[in-house]
């Protein structure tokens, strides 16, 4: 089953959908349960796909094309339907764990404002945040609840974000850059994590990263992007090994050189 699809998607911030968008004419589709990343420099266009996703593109930002998500056109649902499925069906990790979340407020606080958003009783809020915590392998959580961000550390932000973004048991997980803010020591932890998580709750995850060694022990498929244009999407072992772009090519000798340096 096809979880999401997109269909000659074209992005642009410049108030024409011409040549130099930030997406253009952007084919591919996700299977249910994969893990899906996308690659390419800075400006390629990776975090803006996934924002068109989660309706999060500024105003001015102009779409066109179709995006499928389980048979039905996001881009075709009011503004009302499209935030609904925001959190709840659709959910994003956040690249930099630090400004993802409110630094005066405490954690207890910031869980209580997205499960009331989605109808949790009061009552059970507290025992929800617990269970929740303690799912992402957080050591004493209820400590941790009364905490502000700025005393934990980055590893143990990003999995409270983890755990913020899968409360509500979304379908599709969509992770921009999830460990780069991260302590080279962490990352693996982080990476590990997630691959838990996916697995126990069969999540669809959009996987974004720069980092091509990562994509490649998590992913599915890979999709490389380049001023908004798709340069090669296929099997992660197939685009990894045997890559048919120079770019792509490209890509792959530097990320193992800076790896085995």
């Amino acid at each position: 089953m096809i979880a999401l699809d997109f269909r000659n998607v074209t992005i642009s911030y410049n108030g024409t959908l011409s040549e130099d968008a930030a997406i253009c004419d952007l084919s591919l589709s996700i299977e249910k349960g994969k893990i899906m990343g996308i690659a390419g420099e800075s400006g390629s266009g990776k975090s803006t796909l996934a924002k068109a996703l989660l309706n999060i593109l500024p105003n001015y930002a102009g779409v066109s094309g179709e995006i499928f998500y389980m048979g039905r056109d996001i881009l075709k649902m009011s503004c009302k339907e499209r935030n609904a499925l925001r959190g709840k069906e659709i959910s994003m990790i956040f690249q930099d764990p630090a400004t993802a979340l409110n630094p005066v407020r405490k954690i207890r606080r910031q869980f209580y404002d997205i499960l009331k958003s989605y109808g949790e009783k009061k009552a059970a809020m507290d025992s929800r945040i617990e269970m929740e915590l303690m799912g992402v392998q957080l050591p004493q959580p209820r400590r941790i609840m009364e905490q502000y961000p700025s005393q934990l550390s980055g590893g143990m932000q990003q999995r409270v974000i983890l755990a913020a973004a899968i409360c509500n048991r979304p379908k599709i997980l969509v992770a921009d850059e999830p460990t780069s803010a991260l302590d080279a020591s962490i990352r693996p932890l982080i990476v590990e994590e997630l691959l838990r998580i996916k697995r126990e709750n069969n999540l669809t995850m959009l996987y974004i990263s720069h980092n091509i060694v990562e994509l490649a022990s998590i992913c599915d498929s890979i999709l490389i992007l380049k001023n908004g244009r798709k340069i090669e999407y296929g099997f992660a072992e197939q685009v990894l090994c045997r890559p048919k772009a120079q770019y792509t090519r490209e890509l792959v000798e530097a990320a193992m050189n800076s790896t085995y340096k």
